[in-house]
């Protein structure tokens, strides 16, 4: 079951490769202080399934995701398979935001998943009636193919259990769902084919890598290719 979470003070069409690339000339810059409103990660339209990948800050990124939900008054569904969600992050982002830790952090929702099997039970029988009771909602799978990288998994079953996720997750964003996956790079470079395979049946892909300045986020959409950058400082 999806549980609040407890803390110590009391988120088709697809990407396209095809056609031509329209690079913008600079990368535009997140100030530090921009990180929670002006990312490009931000859940603010019915924009079906995100992926973001990359680099492992990824995961940090989705924290300022959730709090910037928070703060539009909207609850979160995050479901971890990363063991990256962070209370005390996410209290600090909220007092940047100006707002009280409590009031985002009693927004989300957090569910933990330490296998494939409960992965994929969490997407395909809970996230559905939970989107259902929480309109409005948005959801944040933080590192959903962890799990499926685990070695004592045979292989086959990864890859079938994972077919089985993508559709569910395509049948939510289908009802209308926002869904924002943040995938650090593949623990298990043999499985990093299913990562792929997410990317391809996203409507939005982001990909972060190291750049000279800071994290540099790239996406393409459309034929145009979009670039920001979040300085080493933050």
């Amino acid at each position: 079951m999806m549980s609040r979470v407890s803390f110590p003070y009391s988120q088709p069409m697809r990407p396209s490769s095809m056609g031509p690339t329209i690079e913008s000339p600079n990368p535009r810059p997140i100030p530090v202080r921009a990180l929670v409103r002006q990312g490009p990660w931000r859940l603010t339209q019915h924009e079906g399934l995100v992926v973001l990948h990359g680099h492992p800050a990824v995961l940090r990124l989705g924290l300022c995701a959730a709090v910037d939900r928070g703060l539009a008054g909207s609850p979160v569904l995050y479901v971890d398979g990363a063991n990256s969600f962070d209370p005390f992050a996410i209290g600090r982002l909220a007092r940047d935001a100006g707002s009280l830790p409590h009031a985002i952090l009693s927004s989300i929702r957090v569910s933990r998943a330490s296998t494939c099997h409960q992965m994929v039970q969490l997407v395909t029988e809970q996230l559905g009636p939970a989107l259902r009771a929480a309109r409005g909602s948005s959801v944040i799978l933080s590192g959903p193919l962890e799990p499926f990288y685990d070695e004592t998994v045979p292989a086959a079953e990864a890859v079938r259990l994972a077919q089985v996720l993508f559709a569910s997750l395509r049948l939510l964003t289908g009802q209308g769902g926002r869904v924002l996956c943040l995938c650090p790079p593949p623990s298990l470079q043999r499985r990093a084919h299913l990562l792929e395979a997410l990317r391809r049946r996203a409507d939005r892909v982001i990909e972060a890598v190291e750049g000279g300045e800071g994290l540099l986020l790239r996406e393409r959409r459309a034929g145009v290719l979009s670039a920001w950058c979040i300085p080493h400082e933050a």
